[in-house]
């Protein structure tokens, strides 16, 4: 992986749980702060799924964007299936203290 791609996913989930924990609506419901941590695991396994995926068939000069385009779709439709059981893996209740 490029550092510029780690440095992407990784300035993405700060990002999401920054504004998760001071978003007035997830205050409320603390348990809810793991979603971006959740999201971001899943991907990471829906992309290395779809990357075996799209080693499917011949790959040549003449298809590799097709290939690529294939692998996008195939990485958001695993990532969508994957995400649908894990929301209610998000624990009932949470302690995390909050400070503000």
């Amino acid at each position: 992986m490029g550092a510029d791609l780690f440095g992407s996913l990784a300035e993405a989930t700060c990002a999401a749980l920054v504004v998760s924990s001071v978003s007035i609506d997830i205050l409320t419901t603390k348990d809810a702060i793991y979603l971006p941590l959740i999201v971001t695991a899943m991907g990471i396994l829906a992309s290395f799924i779809s990357q075996f995926l799209a080693k499917l068939g011949p790959v040549n000069k003449h298809n590799v964007e097709d290939r690529l385009k294939l692998q996008l779709l195939w990485s958001s439709l695993i990532l969508t299936v994957i995400l649908i059981p894990t929301i209610y893996v998000l624990p009932a209740e949470s302690n995390v203290e909050f400070a503000g």
